[in-house]
């Protein structure tokens, strides 16, 4: 049943328009006390008129059967028989079981009048329905307050120099003559470079400027011949700030120091000349905080730890050196609760979809899609599993990012 924004407002003043009718009735059976056949009978066509206006289905139902005509009864009217309209519009607005229908049996009434049980089934109504209205509103004014903006949806934006989507390329040396270099033997213990072993090694020393700290430091492996460390001042102000470990003479692993404090920030690992990951503490407070991965010599995924507490809480994928999807975990509570799905068009990221676990439950509960047109996209369509159990809810459709259409499956939730 799909049912608009104006829909809701104009079935919430019908309601009111009805309460008000049927308390009137109510009252005015109440002072008869059902012994005025002529009185019964305009109320009971009143009744049908005012279902007529307000559900012709249900006013076509609440035609009494033939031979039970309060009117030409001598009998005084059972209970229940002079209040059908009413109790079909109840039924008919809320959507549940009449009262005859439920077992709320109040010893109390049993000392009560005809009178006085109609009354306070009256009054029973009227507290049911004006229950209902006030739903309707509430759920009326959730639409308002939950309608999109005009301002479009804009795919975050990924900058290529600070996460390159290719990989750089492995860190290359200077060709330089050797006489520029100061050379010696050295013997560098075990575990001083994770090595097993103590290690004859020639060092060999690059100072320009001849300020006694050195630009760039080379370590020679006496035997093979290949470099087995760099140590380098990238920015020559005195202060390593990058070191390069070899296997059989390529980069396999690079450190460095981004921030010129003197300890590393950023790690890098190589594979035949390629960038395979690389690790960063974004903040420079000790805890690794960020992760790429790469394959093929392209950004793959990039991983985030965005409170520093040892789990990622965001993962973006990449394909064709363009993002396709972000996981997140925005409660931070440990479990990823949001998915945004992009697609290219015209060689630019927009959102295509997003899906969100409000439930903590581990498993998506809401989806919303979305559309672009020119450089514009807006939410378009949004699903939502209110109660968890798996199946659809509610679908409302958006237009220009503007709620003009609501479709509720679960009548418990339906306003009308």
């Amino acid at each position: 049943m799909a049912v608009s924004e104006a829909t809701a407002r104009r079935s919430a003043a019908t309601l009111r328009r009805a309460l008000g009718a049927l308390v009137a009735g109510a009252v005015l059976g109440c002072a008869t006390g059902g012994g005025d056949a002529g009185s019964a009978t305009r109320g009971r066509e009143t009744q049908r008129g005012l279902l007529a206006k307000t559900t012709p289905i249900a006013a076509a139902t609440a035609d009494d059967p033939v031979g039970n005509d309060p009117a030409t009864s001598s009998l005084p009217p059972a209970d229940g028989d002079t209040r059908p309209g009413r109790l079909l519009i109840y039924s008919a607005i809320t959507g549940h079981i009449p009262l005859e229908e439920r077992s709320d049996y109040d010893p109390n009434q049993r000392n009560m009048s005809p009178a006085e049980r109609e009354a306070a089934r009256a009054r029973q109504i009227e507290l049911e329905i004006q229950e209902e209205i006030s739903k309707q509103e509430s759920i009326t004014g959730a639409e308002s307050a939950s309608a999109q903006s005009d301002a479009p949806i804009l795919a975050p934006r990924f900058d290529p120099i600070a996460d390159p989507l290719a990989a750089p390329p492995a860190p290359e040396l200077r060709k330089l003559p050797a006489n520029l270099f100061e050379s010696r033997e050295v013997t560098i213990p075990p575990g001083q470079w994770q090595n097993a072993h103590k290690l004859r090694v020639v060092r060999r020393s690059l100072d320009v400027d001849r300020d006694g700290a050195p630009e760039e430091v080379r370590y020679i492996d006496t035997n093979s011949g290949l470099i087995l460390r760099a140590e380098l001042d990238r920015d020559f102000d005195g202060t390593l700030d990058a070191w390069i470990t070899y296997e059989n003479g390529t980069p396999a692993i690079q450190l460095l120091d981004e921030d010129g404090d003197g300890r590393g920030d950023a790690w890098e690992s190589y594979r035949d000349g390629i960038l395979l990951a690389k690790t960063v503490d974004t903040d420079q407070d000790g805890v690794k905080d960020v992760f790429y991965r790469y394959d093929d010599a392209e950004l793959i995924e990039k991983l985030r730890d965005t409170n520093n507490d040892g789990t990622i809480d965001r993962v973006e994928t990449f394909a064709g050196r363009h993002r396709k999807r972000i996981q997140e975990d925005r409660s931070l509570n440990g479990q990823m609760d949001t998915w945004t799905t992009y697609r290219v068009i015209d060689g630019r990221e927009v959102i295509s979809r997003i899906e969100r676990d409000s439930h903590d439950r581990g498993k998506p509960n809401i989806l919303e899609i979305y559309e672009t047109e020119g450089d514009s996209t807006r939410l378009a369509r949004k699903e939502e599993d209110l109660d968890g159990d798996g199946s659809i809810d509610v679908v409302s459709t958006y237009e220009g990012g503007r709620l003009v259409q609501r479709a509720i499956s679960d009548e418990a939730l339906s306003p009308l």
